[in-house]
């Protein structure tokens, strides 16, 4: 973890230095005579493993520094140094101006954090976050075994799993109405159970674990064994327990979706086009939700907040997608789409993978070779190859004022004959790639045109062939598209 300015150089100039590195392997891997093509395989992921983890360190000690980080999130004890360290470069206060607040010398404030404040006493640490100014509220998890319905419940949100959730997506809905009342014990004892099944299901806590004193652990995915990349500055827990929930969900339907005819993913902008329009007339979200079911895709639509942002999962060579954007615009649910649609199509020997989306502004999306990519890609596709042509009239139209581009992207857009959403949509990623965030301004070019989740959804209801053996998982789907 990078705790100050000369450490952040240090690791910078480090990372250009692993990046260089990189691309001269790159050149030069075919070039290794006599070295087996797996050992420089090897040898290339060993470095950019090291070169990621530099970036993430980067990147969050860039968003510290941004002070866009209202919460620091830690799940132990253990975890109270680092929370200090990172509230401490949020509050944007250097280790010298730290020291100042507390009357020690900046080489104590960095022996402090060398260690995370092992060698400080509790009285201390109280100092320091008083000095800081913040609050620590993390609660002290007791050890308890359930005995009902209310005590498992408060059991599974010591873990991160709300009420809430809880009974709003994953236990049937005649359950929560019950719940709501009075119930006979016997009736209880069958809500405990059902609960503790989709929660065994989902997560992979085993009954002996959901009923034994002990606090429950981070959860497993009991679906399918997927590594997710959490998005560094979101809260890993909540994360986590969201991806695993939206996975399982994936993975019922791609069981269900086993017998659909499987088709290549055009991965070029100009052959999807190709492709779509010899069937299609009109590139809409209506549409391409349709062309994507036809190789094969399932897109199944979620409406929850925060998290993620979206995810292409693929297992034993079938994909699918779940989009889950908050916007209620046509426009962006369908660049998000097509988005994902580019990372359905890339390495298409490869049995098994996973993206999960980070939001727009996060360094995660801005850095990685891929995301761009995609975004591209789908510019693409919605302006008829012209997505970086359009883009810096754009900004020749407006001389390079970002405020003089909300007025310029519908006369470019009359121009070009393409639709404003779409480069609307592409400029925003395409700024955010500079770390400018044109969010707000992209909305606002945009109209209302009907509700962009209900449109996916039909099309799920349409196309989905509803094979789903379980009832547990059948009433888990059935409470996602409610």
């Amino acid at each position: 973890m990078i705790s100050n300015e000369r450490q952040y150089r240090i690791t910078k100039a480090e990372a250009d230095r692993f990046r260089r590195a990189l691309e001269e392997l790159e050149r030069n891997s075919g070039a290794q005579e006599g070295v087996h093509p797996r050992l420089v395989k090897a040898q290339l992921d060993a470095v950019q493993s090291q070169l990621d983890d530099l970036r993430e360190e980067l990147s969050e000690y860039e968003l510290l520094k941004a002070g866009d980080v209202p919460v620091i999130q830690i799940n132990s004890f253990d975890e109270l140094g680092d929370g200090l360290v990172k509230a401490r470069i949020a509050a944007g206060l250097s280790q010298k101006e730290l020291g100042a607040r507390l009357n020690l010398k900046e080489q104590q404030i960095q022996r402090y954090e060398a260690d995370r404040f092992a060698s400080a006493s509790l009285q201390r640490l109280q100092d320091v976050a008083q000095a800081i100014g913040v609050k620590i509220r993390k609660e002290i998890l007791m050890p308890f075994a359930p005995t009902n319905y209310n005590s498992l419940v408060a059991k599974l949100a010591q873990a991160g799993l709300e009420k809430d959730f809880l009974q709003s997506r994953l236990l049937p809905t005649s359950d929560v109405a019950r719940l709501e009342g009075n119930m006979e014990a016997a009736d209880e004892d069958a809500y405990v159970r059902r609960a503790a099944d989709v929660a065994s299901r989902i997560y992979g806590w085993s009954t002996e674990e959901l009923f034994a004193p002990a606090p429950l652990a981070p959860p497993r995915f009991a679906a399918a064994e997927a590594r997710f990349k959490i998005p560094s500055k979101r809260n890993r827990r909540s994360t986590s327990l969201y991806a695993a929930y939206a996975n399982y969900l994936a993975v019922v339907v791609l069981k269900a979706c086993e017998l659909l005819p499987l088709r290549p993913v055009p991965h070029d902008a100009a052959a999807f086009r190709k492709v779509f329009l010899s069937k299609y007339d009109a590139i809409n979200l209506e549409s391409v939700l349709h062309f994507a079911w036809d190789l094969g895709v399932p897109v199944l639509p979620l409406k929850d907040r925060g998290t993620f942002h979206g995810a292409c999962w693929r297992y034993d060579a079938r994909n699918v997608v779940v989009l889950k954007q908050t916007s209620r615009h046509m426009s962006r649910w369908l660049f998000d789409l097509l988005h994902e649609l580019f990372h359905a199509a890339q390495n298409p020997d490869q049995s098994s993978f996973e993206v999960l989306e980070a939001d727009e502004n996060s360094a995660e999306r801005r850095d990685s070779e891929e995301e761009v990519a995609a975004s591209q890609f789908a510019g693409d596709v919605l302006l008829q190859g012209k997505a970086e042509e359009i883009a810096q009239a754009c900004v020749r139209r407006a001389h390079g004022s970002v405020e003089r581009l909300k007025n310029v992207v519908p006369e470019m857009a009359n121009e070009f004959r393409v639709e404003v959403g779409a480069v609307a949509n592409y400029l925003a990623f395409r700024l955010s790639w500079q770390g400018i965030s044109w969010w707000g301004a992209a909305s606002n070019l945009q109209k209302d045109d009907g509700d962009p989740w209900e449109a996916a959804r039909d099309v799920f209801l349409e196309r989905f062939p509803f094979e789903v053996h379980s009832e547990v998982d059948r009433q888990l789907l059935t409470r996602a598209l409610q």
